[in-house]
C-alpha cells in the first residue's frame, strides 16, 4: 500500500468511524484505487478552499462531489467486504 493510499483510508476512517474495521480489512485493489482517489480529491479541495482564483467556488463544489462519489464507492466497497464475511461464516 502506498503512502497516499494510506491517508486515504485513515481519511475515509475519520469521514466514517462506524466502518473503521470494515476500511482496515479492505485491501483489494479497487478499494485501494479509491482510498488514493480521496487522497487526491481532498488535496484538490484544500487547495482550491485555499485560492483565490476565479474558479475557486465552483472547483471547490466539483471537488465536494467527487469526494462525496468516492465515500459513497468506499461504502460499497466495505459493504460488499461485510456480505462476503456472511457468506464465509
Amino acid at each position: 500500500m502506498t503512502r497516499i493510499e494510506e491517508r486515504g483510508r485513515a481519511r475515509l476512517k475519520l469521514r466514517f468511524p462506524d466502518w473503521r474495521a470494515r476500511f482496515d480489512l479492505a485491501a483489494s485493489e479497487p478499494f485501494l484505487d479509491v482510498c488514493e482517489a480521496y487522497e487526491l480529491a481532498y488535496v484538490g479541495l484544500d487547495y482550491w478552499t485555499r485560492s483565490d482564483a476565479p474558479l475557486r467556488d465552483e472547483m471547490i463544489a466539483d471537488y465536494r462531489d467527487l469526494m462525496a462519489s468516492l465515500e459513497l464507492e468506499a461504502q460499497i466497497w466495505g459493504s460488499s467486504l461485510r456480505e462476503q464475511e456472511g457468506k464465509t461464516r
